[in-house]
């Protein structure tokens, strides 16, 4: 009995954390708890110069980076700095937590591994590029071990021991690569800016389909049912079957790029572009439900909780939308341009800001 108690507050907790940029490593942006609006203002952190990574949530505590180099972790009950970490260069990629680790890239190219309860350092590796992408994790049945991928400018995705800092494989790409690696079902899915969707397999970083997107991706891609979601600086959402190498459906009306990443659930594709709108797209046809204008151009990615989508804009307001309506429910105004996305962990809503802050709203579950 105490064991099936233990582990019922085990699942618990792990339900209650956003570890990675998009809340899971298919990198499909739904939270797994529902906030219901309006939130409320809970507290304002003092992070850095300006916070376009997405923080990441776990045991209580939230970890994010800075342009100007400094990584912090802060107390999720109160926005508390609990110790801070001096990077060598900007940090605008999410980090990853896994065992008490939490791990994330810089603009030097140097990925860093540091403990979550002190901040001292376990381990760096280097790229021959900058790092701005998010890092994800990957755990390996064949060895029984954790990894962590990374993009780097250095045109490689890399694959690296989460414990040792040591390199398992990296894979090259023929450009810059710029968004967060997806995990689904033993293969790992990414693109970059070669214009090309790729899919590997995890345990060897062997290709095993690459398939023309025919723009360049900066954002996550993601996998559902053998098809990629992705939303790309050509100025459109498109849908590409993995196994017949063919768009299935293609969605735009205006010519702004997407650099949020896409939102993903079993029947829509929530995207936000610099066109300054949120929208709804059905996932099987490409054809567009509804959308939803905000003041200003958006990079901050959707993250859908409920029947609430939950986006930043660079108006400064903090958006709830009705997903089924397109309706807003509820805003909040930073007052300063966001590109950071929200996490969503323990019945709280945080996301940084380009004035330097991390802002933490409290919502019912």
């Amino acid at each position: 009995m105490i064991h099936v108690m233990l582990c019922m507050v085990m699942n618990t907790n792990a339900l209650s954390n956003w570890p990675l940029f998009r809340g899971s490593a298919d990198m499909s942006g739904i939270a797994k708890e529902k906030l219901q609006a309006p939130l409320q203002l809970d507290w304002i952190a003092e992070v850095g110069r300006s916070v376009m990574a997405t923080p990441v949530i776990s045991g209580g505590r939230v970890f994010v980076g800075a342009e100007d180099g400094r990584f912090v972790c802060l107390d999720l009950s109160g926005g508390k700095v609990l110790w801070d970490y001096k990077a060598g260069d900007t940090i605008q990629g999410a980090a990853c937590i896994h065992r008490g680790s939490v791990v994330f890239g810089s603009g030097d190219g140097i990925l860093q591994s540091l403990k979550t309860v002190s901040g001292k350092l376990n381990w760096k590796y280097e790229t021959d590029g900058e790092i701005l992408a998010g890092a994800n994790l990957y755990h390996s049945r064949k060895d029984s071990a954790d990894y962590v991928l990374i993009g780097s400018y250095d045109n490689f995705l890399h694959c690296v021991n989460l414990d040792t800092g040591k390199p398992k494989w990296k894979y090259e790409t023929e450009n810059y690569v710029n968004g967060a690696a997806g995990v689904y079902k033993g293969s790992i899915y990414f693109g970059g800016c070669d214009a090309r969707i790729h899919c590997l397999d995890a345990e060897t970083g062997k290709i095993g389909v690459s398939m023309d997107a025919e723009n360049y991706i900066a954002n996550s891609i993601v996998v559902s049912d053998g098809v990629a979601y992705v939303a790309h600086h050509g100025n459109r959402v498109a849908a590409f079957n993995l196994s017949e190498k063919k768009r299935a459906w293609e969605f735009g009306e205006r010519d702004f790029p997407f650099i949020a990443s896409p939102a993903v659930t079993t029947d829509a594709v929530y995207c936000a572009g610099k066109d300054k709108r949120l929208y709804r797209i059905n996932k099987s046809n490409g054809a567009g439900k509804w959308e939803f204008k905000t003041g200003s151009g958006i990079e901050s990615s959707p993250v859908v909780s409920g029947d609430l989508v939950f986006v930043g804009s660079g108006d400064g307001n903090v958006y709830a939308v009705n997903a089924n309506t397109g309706k807003e429910v509820w805003s909040y105004d930073v007052g300063d341009s966001i590109r950071s996305s929200p996490a969503i962990s323990a019945g709280k809503l945080v996301i940084g800001c380009d004035d330097g802050k991390v802002y933490a709203f409290s919502g019912k579950k």
